[in-house]
């Protein structure tokens, strides 16, 4: 199996309104800052991790994004 993940960055873009759910559903990859934006982790395992598209679907404004 080919892991389709190794190249992908994982970005929040300027729509995020902080309501939280990513990081409610992956906090291993996301966390609020202090304007209460959320962020991916400088250090997260996306290419690990179970609950990335759980959390992208979950963003109420779609401000997630695989690039």
């Amino acid at each position: 199996m080919v892991d389709d993940r190794r190249d992908e960055e994982v970005v929040v873009n300027d729509s995020c309104i902080g309501c939280g759910a990513c990081v409610a559903i992956c906090d291993q990859i996301f966390d609020l800052n202090d304007e209460w934006k959320a962020y991916v982790i400088e250090w997260a395992d996306i290419q690990n991790c179970d609950c990335l598209d759980d959390a992208i679907w979950a963003c109420p404004v779609e401000a997630i994004e695989k690039k």
